[in-house]
């Protein structure tokens, strides 16, 4: 923070004048913050830190409100929510039932983040269960509750980035008045609502918001802090600080964030807020802290010396085997990732503004953002969730520029009302992906009626098989029963395994529709319990229809819609022309009993 010592920058009869003028900006319903002549004046409007309070809150909400939504995972987040399940389970002196030993995947995965996550879930876990008796330690309830610690921190990773640029912006603004008016002028300094407008933008977008609480690696742990980190550069203090935890979180968590930390790095050099021997020094004490850290903890829970972003680097990059999911062009982050993120692309184009009249710091956090996306751009195999660490500081940038345009006093009213638009539109677009994203978990609401059957029927003693299909749409270790029904879940994957198993098997859950293909020459036969229906995409000539018997009968959907004060009538309308049965689940019967 700069500061101005007050016989250097203010003299007796400026001092006075500043004095009347804090005396009547208290009247006007400003406070000080910081009246001394040896720090920086701060003032802040008396309601700004409600304000602030309720787009934090507004943050968490929405985080949690997709999670609810869509409560189950995927495959691709396995790996973590699997890892959370054990370590709370089983401790971690007694690896041997870890679920990982069993499906290791193609390469290994830092437990690290596991283990931060499963240690922040202990405390919260024991209270519920006081609170709760029936709560168990092995149910989606504490799927949940992990869940929702992921959100809280990466709710709070935005909240801190937020705040530090609001802070600086304010700052900012009223050295600026101060220096121009010499202190004389009673007016009231123009505040920044970047902070404003990055929560509005934040919570209308799909992606960032969905994808907080969900356990992919690039979210666990990770992301706060890399938003910790760049805050620290807003704040002016510490970035080789910043730059020792984004080397940490490099090594550790994910090895694409060295992009980022180069272009921090770089940045901060060539506007000399850094040397170049303290930038070496503490990028290579986090990298070699990460190194051993994850070095011994990951060696324990593989069993093997290992260093995984470096074992994940070498089989994709190296070796070239992440083209087998897919390439994409030099341009694609630009031309496809983030016009997919910002829809409609007003986030982005803001940017070009928000640039311009930017702190700065800002600048500085926006180009290691525009560096890391470009370095990541020479790899063939992209994924938006290796870029996610910049979207933050583009919408931050995007909100300074739509702050400067609302706080100009020539300001093109058309360019305020789009800006103003462009939210709600997103925020729409938003709804309808999280309404169609929670359609696409059918393995976890099939697991979820096969439990509900279990209990419903007082069924002990059997085994279920779920093939791959269903164990890759929201099935986890979390979804089992307990001890109490022995249910045994079997994920068996190989078919000349499950051919030797066959015969344990009770019940199916499986993508397989005809239960003929299950017949066996033993005399049992299975049939049909229920089925699961998933997202299998949009009936347009349906939609059409509803718009026009809206019409026709005088809104009606939407006046049922009003009265119920529930969409249930919309969407049992919809369901129907949207979702197709995917998942099926099979009981085993005996030829005898069919007669």
């Amino acid at each position: 923070m700069v500061r101005h010592n007050g016989p250097a920058y203010l003299d007796h009869h400026q001092e006075s004048h500043v004095n009347d003028f804090t005396s009547s900006l208290l009247e006007n319903g400003y406070i000080t913050m910081e009246v001394r002549l040896s720090e920086t004046i701060c003032l802040v409007p008396a309601n700004m830190g409600q304000s602030s309070l309720a787009c934090s809150l507004l943050i968490l909400l929405t985080i949690f409100a997709h999670l609810y939504i869509s409560p189950f995972t995927k495959v691709e987040e396995s790996f973590t929510i699997q890892a959370v399940h054990d370590i709370l389970n089983y401790g971690v002196l007694d690896i041997s039932e870890y679920d990982h030993l069993q499906y290791p995947g193609v390469v290994p995965r830092s437990f690290v983040g596991p283990l931060i996550l499963s240690a922040i879930s202990v405390l919260p876990l024991k209270v519920l269960r006081i609170f709760n008796s029936s709560f168990s330690p092995s149910n989606l309830d504490t799927q949940f509750l992990v869940r929702s610690i992921i959100g809280l921190t990466n709710g709070l990773g935005l909240i801190y980035l937020k705040n530090q640029a609001q802070k600086l912006l304010d700052r900012r603004a009223q050295e600026s008045h101060f220096k121009k008016h010499d202190g004389n002028e009673a007016d009231k300094p123009k505040n920044s609502h970047i902070g404003l407008f990055f929560c509005i933008f934040c919570v209308s977008q799909f992606h960032l918001m969905y994808y907080s609480s969900r356990p992919l690696p690039n979210f666990v742990i990770v992301l706060p802090l890399v938003n910790f980190a760049l805050g620290l550069v807003l704040n002016g203090k510490k970035p080789h600080f910043a730059i020792s935890l984004l080397a940490f979180c490099s090594i550790v968590f994910r090895l694409e964030l060295i992009g980022l930390t180069a272009g921090l790095a770089l940045s901060l050099l060539s506007t000399r807020r850094i040397s170049l021997s303290k930038t070496v020094m503490f990028g290579s004490l986090g990298a070699m802290l990460g190194a051993t850290v994850s070095l011994y903890v990951d060696s324990y829970f593989w069993q093997n010396w290992t260093l995984p972003e470096l074992d994940a680097f070498l089989f994709n990059v190296v070796e070239g085997e992440s083209v087998k999911w897919g390439t994409m062009p030099f341009h694609a982050y630009l031309t496809n990732s983030l016009p997919m993120i910002f829809i409609p692309p007003t986030v982005l184009l803001l940017n070009f503004v928000g640039f311009r009249v930017a702190p700065k710091e800002l600048k500085i956090i926006a180009q290691a953002a525009y560096f890391h996306i470009f370095i990541l751009a020479f790899q063939p195999h992209k994924e938006w969730r290796f870029i996610v660490y910049a979207v933050p500081v583009i919408t931050l940038v995007a909100s300074c520029g739509a702050s400067h345009i609302f706080t100009a006093q020539k300001g093109s009213f058309v360019l305020k009302l789009i800006i103003a638009a462009s939210p709600l539109l997103s925020l729409a677009v938003s709804v309808a992906f999280a309404l169609v994203s929670s359609l696409n978990y059918p393995g976890g609401h099939a697991l979820s009626q096969f439990n509900q059957y279990v209990i419903s029927n007082n069924i002990k003693d059997a085994t279920v098989h779920m093939d791959v299909p269903a164990c890759m749409t929201g099935i986890t270790l979390f979804g089992e029963l307990d001890e109490e029904f022995n249910i045994s879940y079997d994920k068996t994957e190989t078919l000349s395994a499950q051919r030797m198993a066959w015969p344990s098997f009770d019940y199916l859950i499986t993508a397989i529709a005809d239960p003929q293909h299950f017949a066996s020459p033993g005399g049992n036969s299975w049939e049909l319990i229920f089925s699961t229906k998933a997202f299998s995409g949009i009936n347009i000539p349906f939609f059409q229809q509803l718009v026009k018997n809206e019409m026709e009968n005088k809104f009606q959907l939407a006046r049922e819609i009003l009265h119920q004060r529930s969409l249930y009538p919309l969407t049992s309308a919809v369901e129907g022309n949207i979702t197709s049965d995917v998942l099926f689940t099979f009981r085993r019967k005996s030829s005898s009993s069919d007669n």
